[in-house]
This record gives structure tokens, sequence and C-alpha cells, in this order.
């Protein structure tokens, strides 16, 4: 089941900065986060930042062109970018799911391929509304017979 757990207001960079701590205290390893919102709306900034709190030993940068990056450090970040696929053939060469269960916390920009592939994740979605975003988090979990709904 799909459960809204907060909404943020950012008018800043400070405020995006501010959102990306609340989610290093709330995020552990194996997490996986889902993250739409149009071109330019913010997703890798956030991604960079919760890089930079986690003490990455790379800064994030757009993996538009590698379509998965991996970051190491004391919590490692996985940050995957979808946009160019076409298709869940595509997806299926990448052997993303295997990094999935390997201690990382992962990001997915552009993830209509695979979140029906997902049982538990959070989502963040991203809008641009005048001069604020407003980042909204969900929470997917299995429901009590294992199934997700």
């Amino acid at each position: 089941m799909m459960q809204k757990q907060t909404q943020i207001k950012a008018r800043t960079e400070t405020d995006t900065q501010n959102f990306a701590r609340q989610l290093v205290d709330l995020l552990k390893p194996n997490d996986v986060v889902l993250l739409q919102g149009e071109l330019g709306s913010g997703k890798t900034f956030l991604v960079k930042q919760i890089c930079r709190l986690l003490k990455t030993q790379d800064e994030a940068s757009s993996p538009s062109f590698a379509i998965i990056h991996q970051y190491n450090g004391p919590t490692p970040v996985n940050h995957f970018d979808f946009y160019r696929l076409q298709n869940e053939a595509e997806l299926d060469q990448l052997g993303w799911e295997e990094l999935l269960t390997m201690g990382a916390i992962t990001f997915i920009e552009w993830p209509e391929l695979v979140e029906k592939h997902l049982s538990e994740y959070y989502k963040i979605t991203i809008e641009i509304k005048q001069t604020d975003r407003i980042f909204t988090l969900f929470k997917r979990e299995k429901s009590l017979s294992g199934e997700s709904s």
C-alpha cells in the first residue's frame, strides 16, 4: 500500500539540503527511492546533497550517459537514471536488480519501467510551482499478506 509520508516546500537550495538531511536520517541500506519529476526539477541535485551528507568518496553527477552510477562510502549509494531506456528489454540487460540488495541506498530517476517490479520502496515526486519545488514523499510497503497492494 502506498502512503504519503510528508510534503516539503523548497524555495531555496538550502531548503532542498534540509530535506536531504531528513532523508538521510530516514533511509537505511537496501532502501530504494524512486524520483519522479520533469527535467530540471532537482532530482540529481537532491541525490548530490544526500551523497554529500553520506560522505561518499565521489560527488554525485547526472548519470544520464552512464545510466548507473555507484558511489562508495560508509553508506554506499546507487544512482540510476533510466531516462533513455525505451523498454523492459533494455532494462533487463543492465542487471539493476542485483544492485538493490548489496547494502547501498538506491535512487532511481525516471522509474516508470521498474516501479511495477518493486514491492517496497520510497517515492519522491517533485513538482515545480512558481518559484517553489514541492517534494512529496510516499512509502510503499508489502501488505500483511506479503503481497504488494
